[in-house]
């Protein structure tokens, strides 16, 4: 997990995006972990779809793939919880599908068990876990910086949004991480999108919070919460660049 990772400078990474048009998604970690939460966390298989497909257009080189250095840090953390409740899922529904089994034959609704099958061994797991490597290994995650450090504790000290609701810095570091670098990129015709199932800590009743659509303008960066809605844009965007 995560043993090999490309990491690099903010300045770096800049100038490379800008040496051609290019279309940038910058990742939190909530919406790395989620392809892992995919079976018990959406309602359609239509979100692991747009994982793939985002991953293909990442692979090719359509979309740079970024996340901050702390992303790093949060995966390896929170992976192992991540695949508990994983294993968690599975086991639950295992034991529904025996136990809806038992009532069909019971009730003389079946001769046999018809979903007498290990959910464990079909490869699910093993598919999730390689959509969510290949990612991260065509992902650049952007070194650590003083200057993000010292937005997260402001926004976090005076209670700011991505802060104010939970007062958490990391997830302060990492939107400074995306503004900064799409700062960087404002004038190299880049469009450029952050990716989080933090909606909460971003708006209310549907509208950003007044700080965070500042800091959207001000960096001209678009924020998505869901993956299929991401990747509408993200295929809307790649038009002018087939030209």
């Amino acid at each position: 997990m995560l043993e090999r990772v490309n990491k690099k400078k903010l300045e770096k990474v800049s100038t490379e995006i800008k040496m051609q048009q290019s279309i940038v998604l910058f990742w939190d970690t909530c919406s790395l972990l989620d392809i892992i939460r995919l079976p018990f966390r959406t309602d359609s298989d239509r979100y692991l779809d747009s994982y793939q497909r985002i991953c293909s257009d990442i692979f090719e080189g359509k979309v740079i793939s970024v996340a901050s250095a702390l992303t790093i840090a949060e995966l390896s953390y929170n992976f192992p919880t991540v695949e508990a409740e994983y294993d968690r899922y599975i086991r639950k529904l295992q034991n529904e599908l025996k136990l809806h089994d038992d009532y069909l034959i019971k009730s003389d609704c079946i001769p046999q068990r018809i979903l007498d099958f290990r959910l464990d061994e079909k490869g699910l797991k093993e598919y999730l876990l390689s959509l969510f490597n290949k990612i991260i290994a065509n992902t650049t995650f952007i070194s650590e910086k003083k200057t993000f450090n010292k937005f997260a504790h402001f926004r976090v000290a005076y209670h700011m949004a991505p802060a104010g609701r939970k007062g958490e810095y990391k997830d302060c570091y990492i939107w400074s991480t995306c503004l900064e670098l799409a700062k960087e990129l404002r004038q190299s015709n880049s469009i450029m999108y952050f990716f989080t199932k933090n909606k909460d800590d971003f708006s209310y009743n549907g509208q950003l919070y007044p700080l965070i659509q500042t800091d959207c303008t001000n960096s001209s960066v678009q924020i998505k919460y869901e993956v299929g809605d991401l990747y509408g844009e993200l295929l809307a965007a790649s038009f002018p660049f087939k030209s």
